[in-house]
């Protein structure tokens, strides 16, 4: 039998600071709290399904070693997967520039 993984989401400080500023973001242009604090939530949930199964995010290689990453909304959570789940490391909107992203992030 293979060892089973747990689905514990880890996130970098910097994966943090992302999801803090996304919800700012999210809530001055809304002008709701609530609707901020509800996609919040919504990425939490499926950082928590794929903490799961670490492999179903698409494998990024051109990104960093082991890197993959997934679309919920307009954003793109980009993660490794971890023997317990996943590492998230950045959460950014879908239009920007990864690899200009990553290159001083991830490596």
């Amino acid at each position: 039998m293979g060892s089973a993984v747990t689905g514990i989401v880890r996130s970098t400080e910097a994966a943090h600071e992302d999801l803090m500023r996304i919800g700012r973001y999210i809530a001055e242009n809304s002008g709701s709290l609530e609707r901020a604090l509800e996609v919040l939530d919504q990425i939490d949930l499926k950082c928590k399904k794929y903490a799961r199964q670490p492999l179903m995010g698409d494998p990024r290689p051109d990104l960093g070693p082991d890197v993959r990453l997934f679309a919920i909304y307009s954003y793109l959570v980009i993660y490794r997967p971890s023997s317990s789940g996943i590492e998230v490391l950045m959460v950014t909107h879908g239009a920007r520039d990864l690899p200009k992203l990553i290159r001083d992030r991830i490596s």
